[in-house]
């Protein structure tokens, strides 16, 4: 667990921390790789750099309001509402809100919302990627201890926002070093992963417009779902056990049905 970078600049040692650091990249990975795919949708530099920063805001809202909901409980002192610190961040709220916001932007554009979906499969599934690789080195969204061979040791420190982390400060131990789940690069690793071939049938335009989009988030969900049990969440019991994992199903149940409508509605139209 590397928490701070530091290197050498011209004599003078500079820290930095990973997390942040990581973040930034996967946003400017996201930003480089999302502008000449709209542009191959039709959408002009200026109207994409509107999008993107129009969905990036919403992100960030939907993030902070669902991780709000799923665990109040963290919110008090050193974490507020509307705080502008990157934590209390949850995946899905931020995917909701994006799409939401996407989806009224395409709306008031007159712009067909699938091809614009499609083109951000790949800056989204990049930029999770690396935003997990500062999560692993920031030592946090750990998993639960493990004796197997896949565990990582991560030094614990009391106060942490994890379970282990409070677990921990209720013994009254300040650092003890457990060896967990690196569900951080289990995530990335799924991640990317799923999507090699989803970017290949798109690029190779093998597949109707929104179906990229469709396939990736099946796979996206499932992922999370397979990886969820190996997690250490600080939310309540009902939250892990039931809310997450009913939204999990419900999002990949509402996928596979969208993609049986999309190709039942392909075959049906006549050809030339």
């Amino acid at each position: 667990m590397h928490p701070e970078i530091s290197f050498s600049l011209f004599g003078a040692v500079l820290m930095v921390k990973s997390y942040a650091l990581f973040t930034v990249l996967a946003a400017l990975a996201g930003v480089l790789t999302a502008l000449p795919l709209l542009r191959r949708e039709g959408l002009r530099a200026m109207r994409a750099l509107w999008l993107i920063a129009w969905m990036a805001a919403a992100f960030l809202v939907g993030a902070r309001l669902l991780n709000f909901a799923v665990n109040p409980g963290a919110y008090g002192d050193s974490l507020h509402l509307f705080s502008l610190r990157l934590a209390g961040l949850s995946v899905y709220g931020g995917i909701f809100g994006a799409l939401g916001a996407l989806l009224l932007w395409a709306r008031l554009a007159k712009q067909k919302p699938f091809p614009l979906l499609d083109a951000l499969v790949l800056p989204s599934g990049l930029g999770f990627a690396l935003a997990r690789v500062g999560c692993y080195l920031n030592g946090c969204c750990a998993g639960i201890p493990t004796n197997s061979a896949l565990g990582v040791r991560f030094p614990m420190r009391g106060g942490e926002e994890t379970a282990l982390g409070e677990l921990f400060s209720l013994l009254g131990k300040s650092s003890i070093s457990v060896s967990v789940y690196p569900t951080q690069l289990f995530e990335m690793g799924l991640a990317l992963l799923g999507l090699v071939p989803v970017i290949g049938l798109y690029f190779r335009k093998k597949l109707p417009p929104g179906a990229a989009f469709l396939l990736y988030g099946i796979w996206f969900s499932a992922a999370r779902l397979m990886i969820l049990p190996l997690r250490s969440l600080p939310y309540p019991e009902p939250v892990v056990r039931w809310i997450y994992p009913l939204l999990y199903l419900a999002l990949i149940a509402a996928g596979l049905f969208l993609l049986w409508r999309m190709y039942k509605q392909t075959k049906a139209v006549p050809m030339n």
